[in-house]
Formats: C-alpha cells, structure tokens, sequence
C-alpha cells in the first residue's frame, strides 16, 4: 500500500507543496517585471551619473566643467523620456490592480523626468566649477539623481491585493526600487 501511495505522488506530482496558482504566477511575473525595469532604468541613470562624475577632474577647465554636467543631464533626461515611452507600451499580466499600478508608474517616471530636467536647468545655471566646488556640485547633482530616481518607486504597500504585495516582498530584485512596506 505504501508504495502504490508514493508511485501515486510522484506519478501525480500532487503530494507536498503546492503548484502557485494562476493569479500567484501573474502577481510574480508583475513583480518581476516591474522590479526589472525599475533596476535597468536606475542603472542606466548611474551609469551616466558615473561618467559625467568622472568627466568632471581637476585637469578641466573649470569653464567647460559645467557643459559637463549638463551635458551628463542632457543624457539622463533622454533616458528618463525613453523610460517614459517603455511605459506606454508595458503590457502587465492580469492582475486586479494592474491599472493603478500602470498609472503609478507613469506617474513615477512623469515626476522623475521633470526633476530631471529641473536638476538639468539647475547645473547649467552654476557658475564654472572651479577645483575646490567640484565636489559640491557633483555632490548636489547626485541628491537630483536620487530625488530622481526615488520618485520612481511605486507604494507596493499600499495596494489591496495581498499576492501582489507578497510578489514584490518576494522578489529580491525589488530591493531599493520600491518603497518599503
């Protein structure tokens, strides 16, 4: 009997843990989806941060220092606009609250690109960096960055749905690109 019983599990796979169920699975492919992009246009903001941080040393003249920056800012606006564009075309699983979280999202990236563009107008309006400022005005440039970037974090703590939340609390990829529950 006991063999029959274990020959039935395995035939079966129905014996121990459970399969997730549709709605488990699309909650996780959100969280995934969302985390993933979230972390890749982060990056990519970092990246270009890092360059134009680097770009900025004390052999440069500190008229040309400022185009730097700006130049780095021009760079992070395009990509907070091809960002935006990515949403428009983001096409979630099925999930209760899949239209609020397109919306916040949205929203998000709508907010990022106008800090941008604010931090964009605020560097060309320093005056040349000289040596000794180069360190406060990458400084203050990195705190855009991070309003930036910060305004992009959906609340996954608010929504209703508890597979959601549990999907994003789930996903180690959703570190630093959500806001906390």
């Amino acid at each position: 009997m006991r063999t029959v019983t274990l020959v039935a599990c395995v035939a079966l796979g129905a014996c121990g843990a459970s399969q997730p169920t549709s709605a488990e699975n699309a909650a996780t492919r959100t969280a995934d989806t969302v985390c993933s992009l979230l972390r890749d246009f982060n990056n990519d903001l970092t990246e270009v941060f890092n360059a134009t941080s680097a770009e900025i040393t004390d052999a440069d003249d500190p008229e040309t220092s400022v185009d730097v920056l700006v130049d780095g800012f021009d760079e992070m606006v395009a990509l907070a606009e091809e960002h935006r564009a990515e949403l428009d075309e983001l096409d979630l699983p099925s999930i209760d609250e899949r239209d609020a979280l397109t919306a916040e999202l949205i929203e998000g990236a709508d907010e990022s690109l106008a800090v941008l563009e604010s931090e964009r107008d605020d560097a060309a309006a320093l005056p040349p960096i000289e040596i000794d400022d180069q360190a406060g005005a990458i400084g203050g440039a990195s705190v855009g960055l991070e309003r930036a970037t910060s305004v992009l974090e959906p609340s996954i703590g608010a929504y209703q749905d508890d597979l959601l939340r549990e999907a994003f609390a789930a996903d180690e990829g959703c570190d630093n690109v959500i806001q906390p529950f």
